[in-house]
């Protein structure tokens, strides 16, 4: 007679399925969160270079501003006479209209320069003289900033060539162009594209005229 066969048992490998699928959808939601990690740092990553390429953006528009209504006031202390302007490799000094959001108002002086913590500042004070002026205005520009240098393209004596020049002092007229270069410290990928400018106006013509004397004896 012929002995029953026995029946096979499910359960060992019903167990097994079990654990490799848990396995599987282990590794499923770890790609899934490594995936949403990195898209996370991907837009992080973008939205840092466009908030970086905004601010060179303002910084340039804000120079540019300034750069291109220089105000050409005549200094009559020396001999000969002398634009009210100042400028080096590392500074710049002058007089300009203030921003369209402070207008109407008087010309303001300017002196854009880089201060010992690395920030590119814009500093401004009203050129109405008053008994007691209150502090100048600081803008600050870009921080992070290793080196800025600053050249103006024009004619002066000796040579009397139209050239670039590290400095411009005490001279008749404005430089024809001025430009601002700016580097950043190592490993900071922003880049400032040059900002080449040319000034407006280069005849003071505020100013009246005393013809007797050939100066000014007062400003519109």
């Amino acid at each position: 007679m012929t002995s029953p066969r026995p029946q096979v048992q499910d359960h060992g490998f019903a167990l097994v399925e079990a654990l490799a699928s848990l396995v599987i959808v282990g590794m499923i939601a770890l790609m899934l969160m490594a995936g949403a990690t990195t898209g996370h740092r991907v837009w992080d990553g973008i939205d840092g270079r466009e908030a970086a390429s905004e601010e060179l953006e303002n910084a340039q528009a804000a120079l540019r501003d300034r750069a291109e209504q220089i105000y050409p006031a005549t200094l009559y202390q020396g001999n000969p006479p002398s634009v009210d302007f100042e400028g080096a490799a590392e500074s710049v000094a002058f007089i300009s209209s203030p921003p369209d959001v402070g207008r109407p108002a008087p010309l303001r002086r300017y002196r854009l320069f880089l201060d010992t913590t690395g920030a590119l500042v814009l500093s401004s004070i009203s050129d109405v003289e008053a008994q007691n002026p209150p502090s100048p205005e600081r803008q600050t520009l870009l921080k992070g900033v290793r080196e800025v240098d600053i050249a103006y393209f024009g004619a002066l004596p000796p040579d009397n060539q139209r050239r670039w020049r590290r400095a411009w002092r005490q001279e008749p007229d404005l430089p024809e162009v001025i430009r601002v270069r700016v580097v950043f410290e190592p490993g900071d990928r922003r880049l400032w594209p040059d900002l080449v400018v040319r000034t407006r106006t280069n005849i003071d013509t505020a100013c009246l005229l005393n013809t007797a004397t050939h100066r000014c004896k007062g400003r519109i």
